[in-house]
């Protein structure tokens, strides 16, 4: 896991997306993105992320720990690498252009919900997260057994 000391993303907030594909970024955000960012996907594909620069880094280091002769490993780097896009920065009105190719995968068309994940930020179109939402909170005996088993039973 990559963890960046001083990047903490919480909170969502409700948006749209320019008919130029373009998105203000909430200004609670800004801060932590200040100093650039990549734009991809999460690891679900199912929304885009938006990694500050220390962050990314971070998981770069990861994915270099994979050797090229894991087939399997390369496909995933490829997938993650393939689909973003670094040396982003916020305009001056706060916005970003998201990339065509990561708003169809994430089926991003105008409303739009940001999602504060800790160490980044995701986007995610808002129908898809209002639904995941609802599954997440219907299964929440699930989540919180599956949770504490994994990450807090020692």
């Amino acid at each position: 896991m990559y963890v960046v000391k001083g990047v903490e993303f919480s909170g969502n907030f409700a948006h749209t997306i320019d008919p130029k594909g373009r998105v203000t970024i909430p200004s609670v955000y800004r801060e932590a993105l200040a100093d650039g960012f990549t734009i991809g996907l999460n690891n679900q594909f199912v929304a885009i992320a938006l990694y500050p620069t220390a962050v990314w880094e971070a998981k770069c280091e990861q994915l270099r720990r994979i050797p090229e002769s894991d087939i399997k490993g390369t496909k995933y780097v490829r997938l993650i690498t393939g689909n973003s896009f670094s040396g982003c920065e916020l305009d001056g009105q706060g916005r970003i252009l998201l990339p065509a190719t990561l708003r169809q995968k994430a089926g991003l068309d105008k409303g739009i919900r940001f999602v504060g994940m800790g160490q980044y930020l995701e986007i995610w179109d808002e129908s898809r997260y209002v639904a995941e939402c609802e599954q997440s909170e219907d299964n929440i005996d699930d989540l919180l057994n599956y949770v504490n088993g994994q990450y807090y039973q020692s």
